[in-house]
């Protein structure tokens, strides 16, 4: 990855300490921040480690190759927040930002970053495998109109998974009422002399917890 399209840094603090921290990233595009520590940095570090608006995290390694290098966009969820040494960050430079992140997006689904990686049960892309990973920077226009096709599909993709979950709550919602219908007789016609099918099993199980039981005589 060319120094004209980002810089890299993987940070040298530890992770049990380092703080403000930005967790790994769990989904594109997210960070999770459930578990943020603080620590005191002085000046010189806290200016190199320190989180800007549109920097790129990346997991540094993990033990499944499809997760090594996964990327996610600081939107300076935490203010004055410092990453931590299981994290890399790409600051891009004469690059679109978003258009960068997809990209690592992709390596780290098809496993590319992990193939890249050093380790064997743990793989570990770290600050040289990255720099020098390479990256396709096609003109801004070009850069421009993939993002603008991602985000078209997956906004689909979501509208699929909604209308889906939603039909699915719809049917069992159906099933509920159609099994309810059919013990109230009112799925077929009726005859106003029957007692309706609720009262009927009401009875068996009136019968059922009243009859008698049978005692069994063994030779």
């Amino acid at each position: 990855m060319s120094s004209s399209v980002a810089s890299v840094h993987l940070s040298n603090t530890p992770a049990s300490t380092c703080g403000p921290i930005s967790e790994q990233p769990t989904s594109p595009g997210r960070v999770s921040l459930d578990e943020v520590k603080e620590m005191n940095f002085d000046h010189p570090d806290f200016a190199k480690y320190r989180l800007e608006s549109g920097d790129i995290l990346l997991n540094e390694a993990s033990g499944s190759p499809h997760e090594v290098g996964k990327p996610a966009i600081w939107n300076n969820e935490i203010d004055d927040c410092c990453f931590q040494n299981t994290l890399l960050r790409l600051r891009p430079q004469r690059v679109n930002g978003t258009y960068l992140h997809w990209y690592c997006y992709a390596q780290a689904l098809t496993g590319r970053f992990g193939e890249a990686g050093r380790g064997v049960n743990i793989r570990h892309l770290g600050k040289r495998g990255l720099s020098q990973f390479p990256i396709p920077v096609p003109p801004t226009s070009e850069q421009e109109r993939i993002v603008a096709a991602i985000k078209e599909h997956f906004f689909r993709l979501d509208a699929a998974n909604n209308a889906l979950a939603a039909a699915q709550a719809r049917i069992e919602a159906t099933r509920r009422a159609a099994l309810a219908a059919a013990f109230a007789g009112r799925l077929v016609p009726q005859d106003p002399n029957d007692e309706p099918a609720t009262t009927l099993l009401e009875r068996i199980a009136v019968s059922r917890r009243t009859a008698p039981r049978r005692q069994e005589v063994r030779a």
